[in-house]
């Protein structure tokens, strides 16, 4: 168990004044069966009266809209979390999802919408072959999704620019290179493609500078995480900040205005253990 602190500012810089921006953020931590928020705010600027709600998948929102003309929009979110990965339970009492079960091999207890590909999280001919390869020696759903990720932090490259936040897993998988983004939709197209339910996870993670990207899957009993980009299993120094079945669902930041600006985003992070400032 690890208590954390966290600052996560994301500033956006328009190249023209825009108006009537509305926006959502998913920018706070919620409370998981491993997570505990003890404290989170958000300070948006411009100052702007914001609605805070949840989503369907539990995730929380800042719904804010912006009419006067501006050339600047940031958010800043503070807060202290306590992690316990290690006592993961099962998460249906917590989970604001309601619908039937889905019915794959290691699905008893997972939605039926983290079953079935989405927008950016489909395999293809060829990954639900490298799947059934990579995984042939693996034996039940946990051992099959640390093989998977495995190969997928061997197959991809960790390259900036090469893809941006439309590309999806297919793409990345046969262009052999991508993001942290790009490593997660590969990794839940794989599982899907073997009946694991699998979804997106947005977060912070101790010692990295940006927001980071992993995957959650099933195991038949509860949802356990693992991050392909680093290939290892979730431990507690990450912190949750959104899921859904892909990116789409979980977008951190996203909006629309009127203007024709071009946008440039500035990001910084800071994740610390308690411990290690005391």
């Amino acid at each position: 168990m690890k208590i954390l602190s966290f600052t996560f500012e994301t500033a956006l810089h328009f190249s023209e004044p825009v108006s009537e921006h509305s926006f959502v953020l998913r920018c706070l931590p919620k409370n998981t069966p491993s997570q505990t928020v003890m404290d989170s705010q958000a300070i948006i600027s411009p100052r702007t009266p914001v609605a805070n709600q949840t989503d369907g998948f539990g995730n929380r929102l800042q719904i804010g809209r912006i009419e006067a003309a501006h050339d600047e929009f940031s958010f800043i979110s503070t807060g202290l979390v306590v992690v316990d990965a290690a006592h993961i339970e099962g998460e249906d009492a917590q989970n604001a999802e309601k619908g039937p079960l889905a019915s794959g091999p290691y699905g008893a207890s997972a939605h039926p919408i983290y079953a079935n590909p989405s927008t950016f999280a489909a395999a293809d001919a060829a990954m639900r072959a490298f799947a059934q390869e990579a995984s042939a020696e693996a034996s039940g759903p946990w051992s099959i999704a640390q093989a998977l990720s495995h190969a997928v932090h061997e197959r991809l490259a960790y390259v900036k620019d090469v893809t941006d936040v439309s590309t999806t897993a297919s793409q990345a998988f046969a262009l052999g290179s991508g993001v942290c983004q790009d490593f997660a939709h590969v990794l839940i197209a794989l599982l899907r493609s073997l009946g694991i339910p699998a979804r997106y996870v947005n977060g912070l993670i101790v010692g990295e500078g940006a927001t980071h990207a992993w995957v959650e899957m099933h195991d038949g009993v509860q949802w356990r995480g693992i991050d392909p980009t680093h290939d290892r299993p979730i431990d507690d120094t990450y912190i949750v900040l959104s899921h859904g079945r892909d990116f789409a669902d979980c977008a951190i930041e996203s909006g629309v205005f009127r203007g024709g600006a071009r946008q440039d985003q500035r990001v910084a992070v800071q994740v610390f253990d308690q411990a290690s400032q005391q």
